[in-house]
């Protein structure tokens, strides 16, 4: 697991820490939806997590020991589909979030491969790669 980095001047308590996954994000995007009776959510998120990183150097846009890479995020809940007599109904699906993926990711090729992390069910969670570069958990 990754070392946290604590702000020094948060602008809330829940901000007092530097994120080093956006699944915390995504997972509270879910459940403001849910609160709010909405029962089919996709979102996803492009941004900068921080990483220690014992050999990186003082730069004009780097922390010395620390690394910042940008990393993709997802999640899908409930239907795959709003509701319709033409189609019946069905959960949404890793294909389904894999499709959304390749779209975002688009015209990169992505490529995805079995992963592990401890807050997600061992054998169900994926990670995504674009261009030989990781895309995804545990970076």
């Amino acid at each position: 697991m990754h070392t946290r980095f604590a702000c020094s001047t948060p602008i809330a308590s829940q901000l007092s820490v530097m994120r080093s996954s956006l699944i915390g994000g995504l997972v509270d995007k879910v459940r403001y939806n849910l609160n709010r009776r909405l029962d089919r959510v996709r979102v996803f998120e492009v941004g900068r997590v921080f990483l220690r990183s014992q050999g990186r150097p003082e730069g004009t846009l780097d922390v010395a020991g620390v690394r910042q890479p940008t990393h993709v995020g997802a999640v899908a809940f409930g239907p795959a589909a709003e509701a319709q007599w033409g189609v019946p109904a069905r959960s949404v699906d890793f294909f389904d979030i894999k499709g959304d993926l390749e779209a975002l990711l688009w015209p990169h090729r992505a490529v995805f491969e079995p992963a592990t992390h401890p807050a997600l069910h061992p054998g169900k969670s994926a990670r995504g790669r674009a261009e030989r570069r990781a895309r995804g958990l545990d970076r």
